[in-house]
Formats: C-alpha cells, structure tokens, sequence
C-alpha cells in the first residue's frame, strides 16, 4: 500500500468507527412496551391485540405500574370501540379496578391517575 492508500484506509476507518451506532438491545419488558404502544395507535383490531397480549402478560408484569396503566388504557380503547352496553360497563368496571390498583403502587405515577 502506498501512502494514499494508507491515509485513505485510516481516514475510512476512522470515519466508520464515528458512524458506528450502538443499539442495545431491549430487555423484553421494553421491547413489550413498545409493541403495546404502537397497538395502542393502530386499528381497532390491534387496539383489541393489546389488551388480549396485556391480559396474557398480567401474570408476569402485574405488579408493575407502568404495565397497569397501560392495561387501563388499554380497557379505555376497547371501551370506547364497543358497541355493547354490557361489554363497555365490564370494560369500564374493570379499567377502573386496575387504574386503582396502578395508584396503590405508585402514587406519584401521572399516567396512572391520568388513566
């Protein structure tokens, strides 16, 4: 190599050391969250995905209150796109039992009192 190619070489190397991005990969509680929130944003058949996943993840995440106020969110969205009077009662019942208990383990989270 001549010495061009070699400043060249080393300038390459250097500049794709500095484009590197490190992407840590997310735990699967985080990776969870952000399914859950693009649910939330989508159709109302994803919207009815997230709380049929949330209900199956309950076991597992339902003593953390980032997870129940997103539960709570989630009985609010398939609230408000049910059409039957019973079902939307159930849901609302049932939202509001889980934003309480969201409170009773952080008092000083926003979302859940918001929810």
């Amino acid at each position: 190599m001549d010495s061009a190619e070699e400043e060249q070489s080393e300038a390459e190397e250097g500049q794709s050391l500095d484009e590197v991005t490190v992407i840590e990969p997310l735990d699967e509680f985080s990776a969870l969250l952000e399914r859950l929130d693009a649910l939330h944003n989508g159709s109302d058949g994803d919207k009815r995905e997230c709380l049929r996943t949330m209900l199956d993840k309950r076991e597992e995440f339902g003593q953390n209150t980032t997870f129940l106020w997103r539960l709570v969110r989630a009985y609010v969205d398939v609230h408000d796109i049910t059409t039957n009077l019973e079902q939307k009662k159930t849901h609302a019942e049932t939202g509001k039992k889980v934003g309480e208990e969201a409170v009773k383990l952080n008092l000083m989270c926003a979302e859940s009192h918001q929810w």
